[in-house]
């Protein structure tokens, strides 16, 4: 499936807002104690007995403007690697930690729990495009803006929720963190 580009805009017409990185620790491996100890606010979207064993894997959520160091330690070390994915919106931490929970478990049509990696920038490409727009309403509640490195690691993705649907923004990965690190 071939994602439809809605618009190739100039990064002075994005809307952004406060952002998190949604980091996956599966695909970030050694580098995660870097994670959190240049941004130790990250939080797991695991919680219990799946946080305990399963923190090596886990996705992470991050403030991404809070520490100057851990934007650039990001935006240089994840360059290319599927790390994660970027959230925009208004709502605290702690609001878009329980919103993002809601999905990170999907029932089969033969009825089986499996563990849905919407975090995964590969994944997130593809997704978004087979959703219902109720799915689609369900899935951006509060964020204004998913934004997933392109398959050409030197662009971002903005995914918006818009009046007639998904509206896809195709920007230069400089420009998309020169204007949200701002």
């Amino acid at each position: 499936m071939t994602l439809r580009v809605t618009a190739t805009i100039p990064t002075a017409r994005l809307d952004h807002h406060p952002a998190f990185a949604l980091l996956d620790a599966a695909r970030v491996g050694s580098d995660m104690p870097d994670a959190h100890g240049l941004e130790p606010n990250g939080v797991s979207l695991y919680k219990g007995m799946s946080e305990e064993s399963l923190s090596d894997v886990a996705p992470y959520v991050f403030p991404f403007g809070g520490s100057e160091g851990f934007a650039a330690w990001l935006i240089a070390k994840g360059r290319g690697e599927s790390w994660g994915v970027f959230i925009e919106t208004t709502v605290s931490i702690d609001e878009i930690h329980r919103h993002l929970r809601k999905f990170l478990m999907v029932r089969t049509e033969d009825g089986r729990e499996l563990y849905f990696r919407f975090y995964d920038p590969r994944v997130l490409r593809i997704f978004l495009g087979t959703c219902s727009p109720a799915q689609l309403s369900e899935l951006f509640g509060p964020v204004a803006h998913y934004a997933a490195e392109d398959e050409n690691p030197a662009f971002m993705l903005v995914f918006t929720l818009g009046a007639d649907g998904l509206e896809t923004q195709r920007v230069t990965r400089a420009d998309y963190f020169g204007a949200v690190a701002t």
